[in-house]
C-alpha cells in the first residue's frame, strides 16, 4: 500500500492515538522514506493490549511476555514494542526517525538492510539542516 492507502487505513483505527504509533515499513513510507508496505505494524499500551485481547483478537504470547495481536489481515500490534521517542506525521503518532533507526538495527534482518541505509541518510540530512 502507498502513503495515500496507508493513511486511509490509519485514519479508521478507532482506538486513541496515544494508545498506539507506527513503526517499521509504514512509518517509512509516511516519512517518505519508502514507496509502500505491505502491512501495517503498531506498537501498542498495554491498555489497548488488554482491551483487544478482552474483545477476543488473535494473541500470540512473546518469549518477553509481552503480546502480539492481529487485529486484521493487514494490521498487527505489538505491545509496548517502542524505540525512543515517538512524534507524530501528518496527525499520525509515529516512531521518531532515530527510533525507527533503532528498531530497523535491533530486527537486524535482510530486508531491514535497505531501510536502514535510507534512515542514517535522512538523519544525516535532518542533522545536517539544524
Amino acid at each position: 500500500m502507498d502513503k495515500t492507502q496507508l493513511l486511509k487505513l490509519l485514519e479508521k483505527i478507532p482506538w486513541p492515538r496515544d494508545q498506539w504509533w507506527l513503526t517499521a515499513g509504514g512509518a517509512m513510507v509516511l516519512y517518505g522514506l519508502r514507496e509502500q508496505t505491505r502491512d501495517i505494524d503498531l506498537g501498542c499500551t498495554s491498555a489497548l493490549a488488554d482491551a483487544l485481547e478482552q474483545a477476543g483478537f488473535p494473541i500470540e504470547g512473546k518469549d518477553n511476555g509481552l503480546r502480539h495481536i492481529r487485529y486484521s489481515e493487514t494490521i498487527e500490534l505489538s505491545e509496548n514494542f517502542s524505540f525512543g521517542a515517538r512524534t507524530r506525521v501528518e496527525g499520525i503518532p509515529v516512531l521518531t526517525l532515530a527510533g525507527l533507526l533503532e528498531q530497523k538495527r535491533y530486527l537486524n534482518r535482510p530486508k531491514d538492510q535497505t531501510d536502514i541505509q535510507a534512515l542514517e541518510r535522512a538523519l544525516k540530512i535532518q542533522e545536517e539542516t539544524k
